[in-house]
């Protein structure tokens, strides 16, 4: 972890697997390295201790299954700040340009990803959303993850401001691997179908409004005879005209028949002006929708052959080449830690992380792709449907000038006069009917979406009702685990300060945020034994993890200050002990961090111990050296 403050380092040091102590006396910034660990891992933190907000930044390396990342996010007051992450280690990162950082909001945008979204990948969560439909976020994730002093002893979350049972549910559920990928995949499924009947019911409501005044006459059955009757007797009436036009008179056409004529001949000059328009548009958005989904298509199999690729290297292994597959040269023998074809000095955890930034490239391309490829469909739906009316209005201002052209002179003033009033008047109805018959369309369509999607929605309820079910046996099974390994630590608590009693069983909810022994909610005793309840419920969700690989939780554990509330030292070297102890039993990795002003002694010389003893004189945060790269 790097902090620091423009070209001030102030703190900077290398965390290990296993158990790692950060000790000091209190008042010395303990807990202040605790929350830069919490906000650089996606926490968000806004009331930062005083000399804490006087950091610019906190960097952290993480390693992930996926490869490693360095996080960066800048210190505030304000919530919801974003992240900068880089796909590789620290020491890369700090000589890396602003161009190979990726910047990810707080908040799932429209397009594109959240920090959370890619550290959830990158750690092998899915991506989960509670039933109050809010998607989990690193900050939900950490609240179980991080133990700190603030948070009232009985509680097993750290408090948050928009706190919900739904959400406190569904983290739980999710890193005690209750479900998996198959019910939060359904419950994401059913999230989104659920919006999308929303707003297609809503759409619906707003058209139905807008037709109620039509009554049956907004049926698209309905409203095409009605268009047909109306073609049929403009015909009748263009042929009458047509009939009265061979009759031979030489009267001259009034000032007031010349003045319609220029008024018909521009509104067909302004019809036909908007059907080239509307048709020139249609043409070439077509071909951009073609050129799409070949791109979207390229894309998707960009991405197959990408995964064939990362499958290849993991069978295979790096390759070496005895010719340049560029320029067919030899290719010269290079270093044992080096790539063979470009000399680059090999990573451990380099070539997963750019396989992951890579993969992640792709995939955001590909969902923005079909994002604006929805777009376009939708807007092409639209120009073809103002197209049919613009063609109507221009066969109007067309037929228009035709009736104009006979020139009704006076002998025949009053019948031309008569029937091009009837065909004006039929226009106008064909124009209202095909505006009309538009409307029924979209109602028509609408109306069977929003029958589909409640089908959808009904089907896909009852699937994550179905999976739920089944889900109980994996539950019990997981709970059962978390509750045996918290009454093993708490049957080691040292017998003379514990208040415990016998210690049967260890009962919890994450929905309610309780802890009890024996079923006993209101069980009352010390508050250092209430810390040693809470802390050992955390530590055996870890190592249920850790025993059970069906866990999602990422064997990876913060304790703030576990001697809290006024613990004796022995208590809390006990514990301390146990952490060691258990930590030490197991070959998987994983990472314990806890901080401690009470340190066991044979745990102070220790290679566990990270940094150096923290005193008020000598705070964990000073000025300890100069950057001298591109952080900033």
């Amino acid at each position: 972890m790097l902090v620091y403050r423009a070209s001030n380092v102030l703190y900077d040091e290398r965390f290990h697997h296993g158990v790692n102590i950060i000790h000091g006396s209190n008042g010395s910034g303990k807990s202040t390295l605790a929350d830069f660990i919490f906000f650089g891992l996606g926490g968000d933190l806004r009331d930062w201790k005083p000399y804490a907000s006087r950091a610019e930044a906190v960097m952290l390396q993480i390693a992930t299954p996926e490869g490693v990342l360095t996080t960066r996010r800048y210190v505030s007051t304000d919530g919801g700040r974003p992240m900068d992450i880089f796909f590789g280690p620290m020491d890369q990162a700090l000589n890396a340009g602003s161009d190979l950082w990726q910047c990810y909001p707080y908040s799932r945008p429209e397009r594109g990803y959240s920090f959370s979204q890619i550290l959830f990948r990158a750690i092998g969560l899915p991506e989960a959303i509670s039933d109050g439909a809010s998607n989990l976020t690193m900050h939900q994730i950490l609240r179980l993850l991080y133990v700190d002093q603030l948070t009232p002893i009985q509680r097993i979350f750290r408090v948050d401001r928009w706190d919900t049972w739904q959400t406190r549910q569904a983290i739980g559920e999710l890193l005690a691997g209750i479900g998996g990928y198959e019910l939060y995949d359904r419950q994401i499924l059913l999230r989104e179908t659920e919006k999308k009947y929303k707003d297609v019911s809503t759409a619906l409501t707003n058209l139905m409004a807008v037709a109620s005044g039509y009554g049956e006459q907004i049926l698209v059955e309905h409203i095409e005879k009605g268009i047909v009757d109306a073609d049929q007797d403009r015909t009748r009436l263009l042929a009458a005209i047509d009939a009265l036009s061979d009759e031979d008179d030489d009267g001259e056409a009034t000032q007031a028949l010349k003045a319609a004529r220029a008024e018909a001949l521009k509104a067909f000059r302004t019809s036909r002006r908007r059907v080239v328009n509307l048709t020139d548009a249609i043409e070439t958005l077509g071909y951009e929708i073609e050129d799409a989904d070949a791109f979207l298509e390229h894309l998707h199999e960009s991405l197959r052959d990408f995964d064939d690729a990362s499958l290849t290297f993991v069978a295979l292994g790096r390759l070496d080449f005895e010719f340049c597959p560029s320029c067919f040269a030899v290719v010269r023998e290079k270093a044992a830690d080096h790539c063979q074809l470009c000399d680059e000095p090999h990573v451990q955890g380099a070539d997963d992380s750019r396989t992951l930034a890579v993969r992640l490239d792709l995939q955001m391309q590909l969902r923005e792709s079909a994002a604006l490829q929805e777009e376009r469909r939708t807007e092409l739906a639209a120009m073809t449907a103002n197209l049919r009316v613009a063609k109507l209005e221009l066969r109007r201002a067309s037929t228009t000038i035709e009736v104009s052209r006979t020139g009704p002179a006076t002998k025949r003033e009053a019948s031309v006069a008569e029937l091009s009033r009837k065909v004006g008047f039929i226009d106008s109805q064909l124009e209202v009917l095909q505006k009309r018959l538009e409307l029924g369309r979209k109602i028509k369509v609408l109306s069977q979406q929003k029958e589909d999607l409640n089908n959808d929605v009904t089907r896909l309820r009852n699937e994550v009702e179905a999976i739920s079910r089944s889900q109980d046996q994996r539950k019990r099974s997981a709970y059962t685990l978390i509750s045996n390994e918290a009454k093993i630590l708490l049957d080691q608590d040292l017998e003379e300060h514990s208040d415990f009693g016998q210690v049967e069983h260890v009962d919890f909810s994450f929905a309610e945020d309780w802890i009890a022994i024996n079923k006993d909610k209101n069980r009352s005793g010390s508050a250092s034994g209430m810390v040693v309840l809470k802390n050992s419920f955390a530590a055996a969700t870890l190592f249920s993890s850790i025993a059970d690989a069906r866990f999602c939780l990422p064997r990876w554990m913060l304790f703030d200050n576990i001697e809290d509330k006024g613990m004796v030292e022995e208590r809390s070297w006990n514990f301390q002990r146990l952490l060691v102890s258990r930590s030490a039993e197991t070959e998987h990795l994983h990472q314990i961090i806890f901080t401690t002003s009470k340190i066991a002694p044979e745990l102070e010389s220790s290679d566990l111990v990270v940094g150096r003893k923290y005193t008020k004189v000598a705070p964990s945060l000073a000025i300890i050296g100069q950057l001298t790269s591109a952080t900033n």
